[in-house]
């Protein structure tokens, strides 16, 4: 019976070790300010994000998860801005030129909110491991102020068995929970 309990306290022992390791080895880190509250109703477009990776359409797969997870936050009409005709979707480094350009197309559509954004990182870590990587940044701008109302940025590294979608749509999905629909 003794050697019975020496065994559970060490197994649970391990246990808690090893969820620790598991906690520090998927590390990321998001800060954000203080969000708007958002009605379901509230019309969000998400503008074509900026690519500043090596990783082509990286801007493009953050736009389409971040629309996504404010969907699924619980916001009705969420839509996909038009790219810039004149941008390099696959890798775009000039995502504040057109801003105005956004904002007016936004005005047009009758749009309450605009979400813009870039992508930082984008990747598999090089070496044995090859953890993914993700670092994205968003604003939130009120279309008829044409100010800044939310901001947030968010990194986070997965384990090597991790896809890189996965990582991506779990950050993307955390840093913009504050921007679900208050009913």
């Amino acid at each position: 019976m003794i050697g019975i309990e020496r065994f559970a306290r060490r197994a649970s022992w391990c246990a808690a070790v090893a969820a620790s390791v598991l906690v520090v080895a998927a590390c990321g880190t998001i800060r954000k300010t203080d969000a708007p509250t958002l009605a379901a109703a509230d019309t969000v477009a998400v503008a074509p994000i900026a690519n500043f990776t090596e990783t082509p359409d990286a801007g493009r797969s953050a736009g389409s998860i971040a629309a996504n997870a404010l969907r699924v936050s619980g916001l009705t009409d969420v839509r996909l801005a038009p790219a810039d005709a004149g941008a390099n979707a696959m890798f775009d480094s000039a995502p504040r030129d057109s801003t105005e350009k956004k904002l007016e197309w936004a005005r047009s559509q009758h749009v309450r909110y605009v979400l813009t954004g870039a992508v930082e990182e984008w990747r598999y870590k090089a070496g044995v491991d090859g953890e993914p990587v993700v670092g994205v940044t968003f604003e939130l701008i009120d279309v008829s102020t044409g100010k800044v109302v939310w901001s947030a940025t968010g990194s986070r590294t997965g384990w090597s068995r991790s896809g890189l979608s996965s990582i991506a749509t779990a950050l993307i999905g955390d840093v913009l929970s504050p921007l679900g629909a208050h009913r």
